[in-house]
């Protein structure tokens, strides 16, 4: 038999998982939407900014280079995983490396749509917003070179 302690704990978790769920959903739909939009500006069909990991593809290809996305995502999968240990260097490497390829892609992306930096920090920091403001904002889209 459950006491009424246990029920309100039960109840509580639930409703702080539901609502994790829930903000997890929504910034993603934010997220999708600005990408939408922001892919159209780039020539690319809107679509594919609804598509997890293949948006990521389509935005390193964009606006930096594609192989740069092959070693972010097995980076990502290393650091997801937590490598056995939670203090491994493997770890502690794949998110190191995983860390600086998004550093560098927000820059790229920023740079793209006319911005520096700070804005670029914003992406890293608050993605789905930066990534709303360049898809429904007056930032065009301009294909850079390869360089840094």
């Amino acid at each position: 038999m459950l006491t009424m302690i246990q029920l309100t704990v039960f109840g509580s978790m639930l409703a702080l998982s539901t609502l994790t769920i829930g903000a997890t959903l929504f910034w993603f739909l934010l997220l999708a939407i600005g990408r939408w939009q922001m892919f159209e500006k780039m020539g690319q069909p809107g679509w594919k900014g609804f598509i997890p990991v293949y948006a990521d593809y389509v935005l390193y290809g964009s606006c930096w280079q594609t192989g740069f996305f092959w070693i972010a995502l097995p980076a990502s999968v290393i650091c997801a995983s937590g490598g056995g240990e939670p203090q491994s260097f493997l770890v502690s490497l794949a998110g190191l490396v995983g860390g600086v390829l998004e550093a560098f892609l927000a820059l790229r992306v920023s740079r793209a749509f006319g911005h520096g930096v700070l804005f670029a920090l914003g992406l890293l920091l608050a993605q789905p917003l930066f990534v709303l403001y360049l898809g429904f904002g007056p930032d065009r889209y301009r294909r850079l070179d390869w360089g840094f």
